[in-house]
């Protein structure tokens, strides 16, 4: 009798991960690389609202200024006031469905599933009083840590202070006297102490993004509640946060990059105008701003779709998201020897 082995398709690769960190960002470039009409379609129309509500309040502030000339400065504030509450209420809102709309794509197209940009947005603005809570539920949790922080670092500053001031009475010197300079040391010392304590604060800072990253992925993949799904963003970054930690830093020198760039001919561009240079400087500043624009929607996009990324990676790592397990055949049962003699035999047809 032949043997015949059941032959088995290799298993499909899980689009969803897992990746390392170098995966995530050559396949977040991919997916925005071929996809670009969608991903800048997407955050075009939270720059053209940008653009538009910008140069709406800025005709206001000319026509204001020109009918209100005589006016203090605080009365003509108080006339726009009211369209500038409006408008960054509507576009906060529209952040949020941009956000949503980003991941939304994303996970169409892991799947290479069809989407266009209008449905993105469609489908991230029925869940939009979602995402609204758990960004500002999100804003009032980072202000209190850094509330805490400013709060710690005043205490230490003030128990250092004393600690001088404690030392030097002792010694019969004084460290602070008006009209003088502290002495080299006691200069050396603070801005030590000033310059660790800025980078703890970008510590600080860049561990508060990454924890709260994942709630608007969440709330939309698994329909948690605001709540729920602030702490599933942190249950699923915990310990897990190296993807996270390189996506903001690597944002983060893009734009150290992007600023030492954009900065001096900003300058340029303001000390032409104030020269009344013409229409080269006007040019320039054209430029300059649709520069700003293709770059910052880019960045805006390519976070969108890394953090999308990070999510459902975090989520194939610590729960198998997206694998298929194949049930295995129960093995055959094995015949006892001897058989008992109450058993038919071969011989003898079954009824």
């Amino acid at each position: 009798m032949n043997d015949f082995v059941l032959a088995t398709a290799p298993p499909q690769p899980n689009v969803y991960g897992p990746i390392t960190p170098s995966q995530m960002f050559e396949r977040a470039s991919r997916l925005l690389r071929e996809n670009f009409k969608l991903f800048f379609g997407i955050v075009l129309i939270l720059i053209g609202v940008e653009v538009v509500f910008g140069g709406i309040l800025g005709g206001s502030g000319f026509w204001i200024s020109r009918s209100m000339a005589g006016a203090a400065p605080l009365a003509r504030i108080l006339v726009l006031a009211p369209a500038m509450l409006v408008g960054a209420v509507l576009l906060f809102i529209l952040i949020q469905i941009i956000q949503g709309a980003l991941f939304i794509a994303t996970q169409a197209k892991l799947v290479n599933a069809p989407i266009t940009v209008g449905e993105s947005c469609n489908l991230a603005a029925e869940k939009v009083g979602r995402l609204i809570g758990i960004s500002l539920l999100v804003a009032l949790r980072t202000i209190g840590y850094l509330l805490l922080f400013y709060i710690a670092f005043g205490a230490l500053a003030m128990i250092v202070a004393l600690m001088f001031g404690g030392f030097s009475h002792a010694a019969g010197a004084m460290p602070f006297r008006f009209g003088h300079m502290p002495s080299l040391g006691m200069a050396l010392f603070i801005v030590l102490l000033l310059l660790m304590a800025f980078l703890l604060y970008l510590v600080t800072l860049l561990w508060l993004i990454t924890r709260y990253a994942l709630s608007i992925p969440v709330a939309l993949a698994e329909g948690l509640s605001v709540t729920e799904s602030i702490r599933r963003s942190i249950h699923l970054s915990g310990g897990s946060r190296g993807r996270l930690y390189a996506l903001f830093l690597a944002i983060f020198g893009v734009y150290l990059v992007f600023a030492a760039v954009t900065v001096p001919m900003q300058l340029i561009v303001v000390h032409g105008a104030n020269l009344h240079a013409g229409s080269v400087i006007g040019a320039l500043g054209l430029l300059l701003a649709a520069f700003r624009i293709l770059v910052s929607a880019i960045i805006v996009a390519f976070i969108g779709i890394a953090t999308a990324l990070c999510y459902f990676d975090l989520r194939v790592r610590k729960e198998g998201f997206g694998t298929i397990a194949i049930p295995q055949q129960p093995a055959p049962p094995q015949a006892s020897w001897p058989a008992p003699t109450d058993m038919p035999t071969g011989d003898v047809p079954l009824a």
